[in-house]
């Protein structure tokens, strides 16, 4: 059985430009952006600061702590040729 990503190339680091994207979070009880989740008291908001205007990812609260969880853990850290373990 294949995880998501399995047949995904590795990322070339050279191809990301780093000075231009960065990666900001923050914490909002305005749910209409994601009217899927309009029943939580307040949601994660995860978006490129480089670009703003661009798809942003929103969490609920469970699903924010167990992304921090899975990062502390180690779960999304790539091997040697760029892949996820």
């Amino acid at each position: 059985m294949n995880a998501p990503g399995d047949d995904a190339a590795p990322v070339d680091a050279g191809a990301v430009d780093t000075e231009e994207s960065r990666v900001e979070v923050y914490v909002t009880a305005d749910t209409s952006a994601a009217p899927h989740k309009a029943d939580e008291a307040k949601l994660y908001v995860m978006y490129d600061a480089a670009h703003p205007d661009g798809d942003k990812l929103y969490f609920t609260e469970a699903e924010w702590e167990a992304f921090v969880l899975g990062v502390k853990d180690g779960e999304f850290d790539l091997d040697e040729s760029g892949n996820l373990p």
